[in-house]
């Protein structure tokens, strides 16, 4: 059920510390971290990584646990922050989806054309309905009243569309690319990321570890920043290191890499609009009535100061190990 990789033994630090981290996928969003590995700057850090192969919602109770040190399924965590479980999202690498809504429907143009349609989604609450509600929101909809929600799970969505048993469904990029590429007939009413900003991908861990050993999350904050800065600056180089954990094929992971660099954030943050956004999406998902402040979900200091460390340092200096 699980899959990890490590670095060979005689590569470690024999007093490197072993921290398990949580990937839902493998594709270019979560690059910085196989980079990072790969060039050392965990092992700079005296940290040993464990990647754990794991979907979000298994993620977040595991990091609940304890077993787990991170989890990159950061909207899974939010959620149950929401609910009142102690954990942090606390870096951002995407604040937009790489999400896109399509139909083979011709009279589905716009996204105005969806009233009293059907949307699929994988499921009831995820993020794929998530930005598919802000998108009918900035269009003038409601999503509780002018579409019809349909949960088809993780690959349902695209044999649904093709097979045109749905109206419309949301997908991300991989199913994307593939009817791009593959000529189906069908067309793309919206590029979601390119129309909202929520909570896409980041790095989520518990309150606990934050208070206990903040400069454990702080290592592995700054070499997550070099292998993300370096994914920036090198294209090739970055897409040779990420083969050997991403088995997409290579144009896919090529336009994989463009889409993703789009969609980044500056400096792993999102701004507080963002966040009480993001609340906002969460409390309408779980039926929570009561306010949640941002303080309470999102912890920026330490990516914050990584990034003004790394930066007076100058970026030449501190990806030197990966050139």
């Amino acid at each position: 059920m699980l899959a990890s990789w490590t670095a060979p033994c005689d590569a470690q630090s024999p007093k490197a510390e072993t921290i398990r981290v949580s990937f839902a996928s493998f594709g270019v969003i979560y690059y910085p971290h196989f980079i990072a590995k790969e060039l050392g700057f965990y092992q700079d850090e005296g940290l040993n990584i464990e990647i754990i192969a794991m979907p979000g919602g298994l993620a977040t109770q595991a990091l609940v646990a304890g077993d787990l040190h991170f989890s990159t399924s950061s909207g899974s965590s939010l959620n149950a922050s929401l609910r009142g479980i102690k954990l942090k999202v606390v870096y951002v690498n995407l604040d937009r989806p790489l999400y896109r809504l399509w139909s083979w429907r011709d009279e589905i143009r716009k996204v105005t054309d969806l009233r009293g349609k059907g949307i699929g989604v994988a499921s009831r609450g995820d993020t794929m309905e998530g930005a598919a509600n802000l998108l009918l929101r900035k269009h003038g909809m409601d999503p509780l009243r002018d579409v019809i929600w349909l949960a088809l799970g993780t690959s349902g969505r695209l044999t649904s569309l093709i097979a045109r048993t749905v109206d419309s469904a949301v997908l991300g990029f991989a199913d994307s690319h593939l009817l791009q590429t593959r000529g189906h007939p069908v067309h793309e009413v919206a590029n979601i990321g390119k129309e909202i900003k929520m909570l896409y991908t980041g790095l989520a861990t518990s309150e606990e570890l934050l208070v206990k050993n903040p400069e454990l999350v702080r290592r592995f904050i700054r070499a997550t920043v070099k292998g993300r800065e370096f994914l920036k600056r090198y294209k090739s180089q970055s897409l040779a290191l990420g083969k050997k954990y991403d088995r997409s094929p290579d144009d896919v992971r090529n336009a994989d890499y463009d889409a993703t660099m789009e969609l980044m954030t500056a400096d792993g943050t999102e701004d507080v609009e963002t966040q009480k956004s993001d609340i906002d999406i969460g409390r309408r998902a779980l039926g929570i009535q009561k306010e949640v402040a941002p303080q309470q979900v999102f912890e920026f200091r330490l990516v914050r100061e990584v990034y003004k460390e790394l930066r007076e340092a100058g970026w030449e200096r501190a990806l030197k190990a990966g050139k």
